[in-house]
């Protein structure tokens, strides 16, 4: 008897169920980066603006303007960037997933994430900019506080 070259039915099905559970892993780790980039760039947002608001601060202080530091708790804290971040908008809320926006009324920062399992299923990040004043009224300091 002649023994049949190439592959059978039963080998098939076995290379397509290994090739079914390598691509079912790929898929786990390629989301698992994903959303742990997400993540790291809305962290590097938050902390871009945090370390410009404390150089347009400390920029006064050097200059002996103390009494402009008010100017910063009024200005939106994304001006505190090189440039916007990709996919601001400048409605009151973020409007779809990847878009952040600021509400100059509420003082609030806020994200839609993309994946929003990356952030503990949250369907919105947001971050209160709040002025530290002293007992005489002036502004001494702005920060950006997570509410969420």
């Amino acid at each position: 008897m002649k023994r049949q070259s190439g592959a059978n039915k039963f080998e098939f099905a076995i290379i397509v169920v290994i090739f079914s559970v390598l691509a079912t892993a790929l898929m786990a780790r390629l989301n698992a980066i994903q959303e742990e980039a997400e993540r790291t760039e809305v962290e590097l947002i938050v902390r871009n603006i945090r370390v410009g608001i404390q150089l347009a601060i400390g920029e006064r202080i050097m200059r002996g303007e103390e009494d402009r530091i008010s100017e910063v708790a009024l200005a939106s804290p994304v001006d505190f960037l090189g440039h916007k971040p990709r996919g601001f908008t400048d409605a009151k809320a973020p409007a779809a997933p990847g878009q952040w926006s600021y509400d100059p009324v509420r003082r609030e920062l806020g994200y839609q994430p993309r994946i929003p399992g990356a952030f503990a299923n949250a369907a919105e990040l947001r971050w209160r900019y709040v002025a530290q004043v002293d007992s005489l009224g002036r502004t001494v300091g702005v920060s950006l506080v997570g509410i969420n």
